[in-house]
């Protein structure tokens, strides 16, 4: 989903994107191994408390993206074909673990997507970044839509870098932008000086891209991401003294 579709996103279709990314989640990590059938959609709709409709739309999105077929008179089934995956992230070892696993893999691809954005930025692009932020503003809107909106600011920046490769795999790295933004969301959430804080760090990523100011982006992300860290270790979320180097500053 790219940052334009994700800006469109009412509560159902908030919803609708939610159960998706959870499928995708569950079939990217191995819960459903290739060549198995997936509960049936009255059982997924139980699972998750979402209408059918819902849950047939989030199916009908993981058919387009290869992950599921459909079989007459059978069900739906994870797909067997390896073309269908080209890439899969290894099953996460531990929760606790695995969150500063994938803010690893965001620092290294965010840091580099923002120098890039910082150069090759068009109009188009800083325009999706701002109105992404003003949906993000402190209070301004329910949790869901905020959490869709800091999802697809993250998006609108792969797009600025003008390099279809870096945005198809922040795409494919979407389920886990959901955990590690979600969780870092209702952390900050807590307190609003330190939403305003997340706010404000977000905001001066998009004044660097907007200058054109690629180092100064690059270390914008750095710390929207080592905030996020710090602040889900001192909450007892995160658990690995690897994540030490988030009380650094650079």
């Amino acid at each position: 989903m790219t940052h334009k579709q994700a800006q469109r996103i009412t509560v159902s279709h908030n919803l609708t994107d939610r159960i998706t990314l959870m499928l995708r989640n569950d079939i990217v990590s191995g819960k459903y191994q290739p060549g198995r059938q997936l509960p049936a959609g009255k059982d997924l709709s139980d699972l998750f408390g979402v209408s059918i409709t819902v849950v047939r739309e989030a199916l009908s999105r993981l058919k387009s993206d290869g992950l599921v077929a459909s079989h007459q008179g059978k069900g739906v089934f994870v797909e067997n074909d390896a073309r269908a995956r080209p890439f899969r992230l290894a099953s996460p070892t531990g929760k606790q673990s695995s969150l500063l696993h994938i803010f690893e893999l965001r620092m290294a691809v965010e840091m580099q997507a923002a120098i890039l954005a910082a150069q090759r930025r068009k109009l188009s692009d800083l325009k999706a970044m701002a109105k992404c932020l003003k949906e993000m503003e402190p209070a301004r809107k329910p949790f869901e839509q905020a959490l869709a909106s800091d999802i697809a600011f993250h998006l609108a920046i792969a797009e600025a870098t003008q390099n279809p490769l870096i945005v198809s795999f922040m795409q494919f790295l979407q389920p886990h932008l959901y955990e590690s933004i979600s969780k870092a969301r209702r952390n900050s959430a807590k307190k609003i000086e330190t939403e305003t804080i997340a706010y404000k760090d977000h905001y001066a990523i998009y004044e660097a891209i907007a200058a054109s100011d690629a180092h100064r982006a690059r270390l914008a992300v750095r710390r929207v991401l080592e905030g996020s860290l710090r602040r889900l270790n001192r909450s007892g979320q995160l658990e690995d003294k690897r994540a030490s180097f988030t009380a650094k500053r650079v």
